[in-house]
This record gives C-alpha cells, structure tokens and sequence, in this order.
C-alpha cells in the first residue's frame, strides 16, 4: 500500500494481512551534480500485521519479530535489484501497536535510498526535455 497514514487506517480494514506500508514521503533531497539530477526521498516503511486485541506480550513480539524479518528480506531485495546504491550501515526502524483502528503489530524502517541513475542532464536540453522528458515544439 502506498499511501499517507490516515487513508491507510481506512483502507487497512480490507486490505489483506500481513501488508507493507509505504508511507508517502513528507521529505527528501534533490542532488545535483554535472550530469545527473537524482531524487533522494526520504522513506517510511512499514511491515504489520495483525493480532488480536487480547493479545499476550509473546504473541505481539512475535508478530514484530515476523515482520522484522520482512523488512530485512526487502532490505536485501532492494540491495540486489541495483536500481539504488546498496542500503548500509545503520537503518532505524521502530515497533508499533495498535497504531491503527485495526488490531496490528509490526516494524516502520526509515531510509533514503540513493538512485543509481538519475535525470540525465545534457547540455542543449531544455528544462522541458530534462524534467518531463518532453521537447518544446
């Protein structure tokens, strides 16, 4: 799902569980070099869930831990696809419960990922052709 967290806590009701939330960005970077213009958004990604209100603590955490590892698969994933440079070091992530009006548990990881390639910027293009990849005419 790919939406802001208030429109998934409408959706999430039927959506099928477990499910990934990739939270619209509110922030990035633009970087500008001599050739190439890459977007760098900042993102929030969250692996949930669901568990059931009654739940005990080693229910939950098993929950989270389940979706811990979702979130390390994609890491992974994301790393083999060589679209974006290689995701390294450290990656905060925190846990949630009942974050929404559906009982779940999960991890959000929080990164930017960094394109391998961006807008390709040529001299005698207009900005036209560079942004929209559109000629003027």
């Amino acid at each position: 799902m790919f939406e802001d967290w208030s429109v998934a806590n409408v959706r999430i009701d039927r959506f099928p569980l477990p499910c990934v939330l990739n939270v619209l960005p509110v922030s990035g970077t633009l970087e500008v070099g001599n050739t190439q213009l890459r977007d760098k958004p900042s993102m929030m990604i969250a692996f949930m869930d669901k568990v059931s209100f009654d739940a005990s603590g080693d229910q939950r955490s098993e929950v989270v831990e389940r979706c811990k590892d979702r979130a390390k698969a994609f890491i992974l994933t994301l790393n083999k696809s060589d679209l974006f440079y290689p995701v390294e070091g450290e990656i905060r992530y925190s846990v949630f419960y009942d974050k929404l009006n559906v009982s779940v548990a999960g991890v959000m990881i929080e990164f930017t990922p960094r394109e391998r390639k961006g807008i390709v910027i040529c001299p005698g293009r207009t900005v036209n052709e560079i942004v929209y990849g559109k000629r003027e005419g």
